[in-house]
């Protein structure tokens, strides 16, 4: 895991901090929908490539910070990810 940096989500308004992390993870089946259903759960998980991912920022489908800053994070230093 690489840390990608912390960040407040509403400096001011909040104390709440988010954590960023990369790591390699194998994603060939983690596409569907999950969660646990008796607590309601339903998590649909999209699998991209990294051009698509980029792509996705600049066509405005992607849409929360988290996901933003850490995809550019990796389009900025995706070659010593990817080593």
């Amino acid at each position: 895991m690489v840390k990608i940096c912390d960040y407040m989500v509403s400096p001011g308004g909040s104390s709440e901090k988010i954590s960023l992390y990369c790591g390699k993870v194998d994603s060939s089946n983690a596409g569907g929908i999950h969660g646990l259903i008796d607590e309601g759960e339903d998590i649909r998980v999209h699998v991209l490539s990294v051009s698509e991912a980029f792509a996705a920022i600049k066509d405005g489908r992607i849409q929360n910070a988290a996901s933003i800053i850490a995809l550019q994070w990796l389009e900025l230093n995706h070659e010593s990810v990817f080593r």
